[in-house]
């Protein structure tokens, strides 16, 4: 009798789960996924969007990170003409920031 019960509550549970997953799940949107790569030698991969960010790697010519596909604002930087504008970057296990001046932004229309 217990088992029963045990068994009715499974039935129960899943079948509310399925139709949490029915009603969330809509049709598939295809996302950009976007990532940067130097303009020429090397950017340096910073922990905030400023050069007082402290350095946190190097990205070299050839190489690419994945990235938010937006600029934002921070700190000056006089690198590459110098702006004020930063790429938001997937770089190991954190998110740091390279100067958007110095890297070419690749969209990849998903």
């Amino acid at each position: 009798m217990i088992y029963r019960k045990m068994a009715a509550a499974a039935a129960t549970v899943l079948m509310f789960v399925a139709g949490l997953v029915a009603v969330t799940a809509g049709p598939a949107q295809a996302a950009n996924v976007c990532t940067v790569t130097p303009r020429a030698g090397a950017v340096t991969i910073r922990n905030a969007a400023s050069t007082d960010g402290g350095q946190a790697g190097t990205l070299y010519s050839g190489q690419y990170l994945h990235s938010k596909c937006q600029s934002e604002s921070g700190g000056y930087y006089s690198a590459c003409g110098g702006g004020s504008s930063w790429f938001y970057v997937f770089y190991g296990l954190f998110s740091r920031y390279v100067a958007a001046g110095c890297v070419t932004l690749h969209v990849d229309r998903g």
